[in-house]
C-alpha cells in the first residue's frame, strides 16, 4: 500500500467512525486494495470480546445522475451468524438500497 494509500484509508476510516460507526464501535483497521477494487476491514464492536472481520471481494463505483454510488457484490464477515443475516435478509433489502441513496464524498471516491 502506498503512502497515500495509507494517509487516504486512515482518513476514509477517521469519516466512517464519525460518520457512522460510533454509536455501535469504531473500523481499526481498513485496507483498499482499488487495483482489485476489494475492501478489508477490521471493526472493534461494543458489547463483541474479538474484532468482527469484514471482506468485500469484489466492489464497483457506478455513476448515476451524475453522483458515485459504491455497489458492494458480496459482505463476508469473520461472524457466521452475521453473513446468515447479510444473506437472508439484509444484504438486498436494507445495505443495497441505502448505498443507492448516499453519493461517495469525493476523498472516498478518490481512494476507491
Amino acid at each position: 500500500m502506498s503512502i497515500f494509500n495509507s494517509f487516504a484509508a486512515a482518513a476514509a476510516r477517521a469519516a466512517l467512525n464519525a460518520q457512522y460507526l460510533q454509536p455501535y464501535g469504531s473500523i481499526t483497521e481498513l485496507k483498499i486494495d482499488s487495483n482489485n477494487k476489494s475492501l478489508f476491514a477490521t471493526l472493534a464492536l461494543k458489547g463483541e470480546s474479538e474484532p468482527v472481520e469484514i471482506r468485500v471481494p469484489r466492489y464497483e463505483l457506478v455513476q448515476r445522475g451524475g453522483e458515485t454510488f459504491l455497489e458492494l457484490d458480496e459482505i463476508i464477515t469473520s461472524r457466521e451468524w452475521l453473513n446468515v443475516l447479510l444473506r437472508e435478509h439484509l444484504a438486498e433489502k436494507v445495505i443495497k438500497p441505502q448505498l443507492q441513496k448516499m453519493p461517495m464524498p469525493g476523498m472516498v471516491r478518490g481512494l476507491l
